[in-house]
């Protein structure tokens, strides 16, 4: 593992500020002064990305790389995080103040080639320590997480391979080459529920990324869960978009020329089609395998040998539920009054359904859907809840209030409504 491999840890940070619109900066770039960045609006593929507020600052060792009030929204769907902070102690006052003067070529250059280029050969001490904190993060207004915290060291959490990757150019063989990146711990906090891993791997398998930990915990409502040889396969959906390859293609050869200015991956957006619509759905059907040695309370085994796969939208649909019962945040029954039985019964094949009701709503099967059917409840805000599934054989049933509006329903499809 290289020194001067640390700078990926910055760059994807740093990507959709590329449009920046104003940024405070100290006339000498080998001041070790913070570096303030305001109001930055991207645009890219239909989706708006706003930011804040950014801050690069130093002190006594400590570089920290902070981005406050990020956004991305498109069409109906959105993302907010609060906070993402990016910090790792034992860095001079040198490589500080050249990293700070790439940024602020970057930033009025609009483009990022000049910071990866400083990124690429940037020395810092591979036993440094590095932390990673997301705080309040949301997906259509719906809480995901209060934080997510990963800690390690620079030279086990950046790949192998970075330095090149970022010197010259994404090709297909150099992201191949990648190799692993190492946590020492991961943090996942919801309310009152917490999962952690401990050695933490991360590394590409095939077109896909596997996540193990040999050990960790996870803890709700007064319980606490230990499991062993944990193992997550995140796997592309099963037909990639033909416009998210294009668009992968005319950004790997905008990195190999150098231009990966703003006006530049926003027109390579544009020309290979993409939109938030195709890439809110690619994340949805991005598949998933879960695996856990054994599972166990206070010394007894609860369960050994457990599997379960899915797609995103389906886990990120379950734990939702399963943490909001567990803290008492979810809506509760007798706000419900009312059930949607949806059944296809001319047919046993999958068939995809929209409805929407003015109140709230809430699977009441979530666990129901694991062969590959995906079942999203959406907050609208005002305009009530959307229920987007796919039904097939058995049922789907949701609890709601308000009144019920079909929007796309074939006619194979019914859906029986009554009191609960």
């Amino acid at each position: 593992m290289k020194r001067r491999q640390f700078g990926a840890a910055l760059a994807t940070a740093a990507f959709s500020l590329g449009g920046v619109v104003n940024a405070t900066t100290s006339a000498s770039a080998q001041e070790t002064e913070p570096l303030q960045i305001e109001d930055v609006t991207v645009s890219l593929g239909g989706v708006t990305s706003s930011v804040g507020r950014v801050t690069f600052s130093y002190e006594d060792g400590t570089m920290q790389f902070q981005v406050s009030d990020w956004t991305m929204e498109g069409a109906d769907k959105s993302l907010s995080i609060a906070q993402v902070s990016v910090s790792a102690d034992d860095v001079s006052a040198e490589t500080y103040a050249t990293i700070r003067a790439a940024m602020v070529e970057s930033f009025s250059g609009r483009s990022l080639s000049p910071l990866l280029a400083t990124l690429a050969e940037v020395d810092v001490n591979p036993d440094a320590s590095v932390e990673v904190v997301a705080e309040s993060v949301e997906t259509d207004g719906q809480l995901v997480a209060d934080q997510i915290a990963a800690t390690g060291t620079v030279g086990s959490v950046v790949p192998e391979g970075t330095r090149a990757l970022l010197r010259d150019g994404a090709s297909l063989e150099e992201v191949a080459a990648l190799g692993t990146a190492e946590w020492s711990e991961l943090t996942v906090q919801r309310g009152s529920t917490e999962f952690t891993a401990t050695d933490v791997v991360m590394e590409r398998q095939g077109r896909g990324i596997t996540i193990t930990a040999p050990s960790g915990s996870a803890s709700a409502s007064g319980r606490t869960f230990e499991f062993s040889d944990m193992s997550l396969d995140l796997l592309p959906p099963e037909t990639i978009p033909a416009a998210h390859v294009e668009f992968a293609s005319q950004v790997r050869q905008l990195a190999a020329d150098g231009d990966l200015s703003a006006s530049a991956v926003s027109s390579a957006a544009e020309d290979a089609g993409v939109t938030a619509e195709n890439t809110s759905e690619a994340v949805r059907n991005a598949r998933f395998e879960l695996s856990f040695a054994d599972v166990t309370e206070g010394g007894e085994t609860v369960v050994s040998d457990f599997q379960t796969s899915g797609t995103l939208a389906e886990l990120l649909q379950v734990l939702r539920q399963r943490t909001d019962a567990e803290t008492g945040d979810g809506t509760e029954e007798e706000q419900l009054p009312m059930e949607a039985v949806v059944t296809n019964p001319g047919t046993d094949e999958p068939v995809n359904y929209t409805f929407r009701v003015t109140g709230d709503a809430r699977n009441l099967e979530p666990d129901e859907d694991a062969g590959g059917a995906t079942d999203e409840v959406t907050d609208l805000g005002e305009e009530g809840t959307r229920v987007e599934g796919t039904v097939g054989t058995g049922d789907d049933r949701f609890a709601f209030s308000g009144e019920l509006v079909e929007e796309d329903v074939p006619d194979s499809i019914q859906i029986e409504v009554s009191e609960r």
